[in-house]
């Protein structure tokens, strides 16, 4: 996995597929809105973990979306967006 935005990972998958981690809940909303909204793309399940502060939230897509598909509609996002939006639940001062 490697990070293309602020708290947001992507990578393949060994058997296929692309897997998204990001690193909380309003985040994850804001992107699945933005995917699904925007860019017509959609995930096929979605797992979490709870950690304090919060949840890490997994989406994974399967074929055909790529990680090169995926991580050019999500570098369009602003990274300042991003990390006010991981801000509101998590105060990082």
């Amino acid at each position: 996995m490697r990070e293309i935005l602020p708290h947001i990972k992507i990578g393949s998958l060994e058997l296929g597929g692309v897997a998204l981690i990001i690193d909380d809940f309003e985040l994850f909303d804001f992107i699945e809105d933005y995917l699904i909204e925007e860019c017509d793309i959609e995930y096929t399940w979605r797992s979490s973990v709870n950690r304090i502060g919060g949840e890490i939230i997994t989406l994974y897509f399967s074929n055909p979306t790529t990680s090169e598909q995926l991580e050019s509609v999500l570098l369009k996002l602003s990274s300042k967006e991003i990390e006010a939006i991981y801000r509101l639940n998590n105060d990082t001062q």
